[in-house]
């Protein structure tokens, strides 16, 4: 998602503080991470099938709620714990909280659409375009007019980075990234791991 508005980090010595330069590159570090498992979703899409990626999002979504329980009871899970600090930002409402959401936004597009292409094309807006808008909105400095806590420059990054998704649908993924971008632009309470995907399958099911 669009990041809070900071000045530029990179490229200008004079403005860097190393709070915001951690900041850009641990979100970096999440955001590649998300990226390359969206990749990996679409790679079983189609060497495996939809019914195998729904299958594996599953066994996924169970494990990982079973470590989100174990962790949220105290117990100590070193390769968690390290993901944990690794990826996952602080003050977050239980442990692994982006990539659950994550996972079950990716399911929901597994599952409500049929069409391997389109689930494609939906994965990309979600893994491809929610990654650009929160490493450019960090560098962002235009916020928007309807959401001061984000940027042009994190919402134009989303658009273009979900422009792949033409590879899978043609044109029409042109108009699927100006969608998700809209909708991840806006200021709701919704994760945005939830929010693309809703507006991805909307705007499928339009068709």
């Amino acid at each position: 998602m669009s990041f809070l508005i900071d000045p530029p980090l990179l490229l200008l010595p004079g403005l860097l503080e190393i709070g915001k330069v951690g900041n850009f590159y641990f979100e970096l570090r999440r955001k590649l991470f998300h990226l390359f498992f969206g990749i990996f979703l679409i790679f079983i899409l189609f060497y495996l099938g939809r019914m195998h990626l729904i299958i594996f999002l599953c066994i996924f979504l169970f494990l990982g709620g079973i470590l989100i329980f174990v962790m949220q009871k105290g117990w100590k899970i070193p390769v968690a714990e390290w993901l944990e600090k690794t990826f996952e930002r602080k003050n977050v409402r239980f442990p692994g909280y982006g990539a659950f959401w994550y996972v079950v936004g990716a399911l929901l597009i597994s599952i409500l659409l049929s069409n391997a292409h389109e689930i494609a094309a939906a994965i990309v807006a979600l893994a491809a375009g929610d990654s650009a808008a929160t490493i450019f909105g960090i560098l962002g400095t235009h916020p928007l007019p309807h959401n001061r806590r984000k940027t042009m420059e994190g919402s134009l990054a989303f658009f273009v980075f979900s422009l792949p998704a033409c590879l899978f649908v043609g044109w029409m993924g042109i108009a699927l990234a100006a969608v998700a971008a809209i909708v991840e632009s806006l200021d709701t309470p919704v994760d945005d791991n939830l929010l693309i995907p809703f507006a991805a399958i909307i705007f499928f099911s339009s068709f």
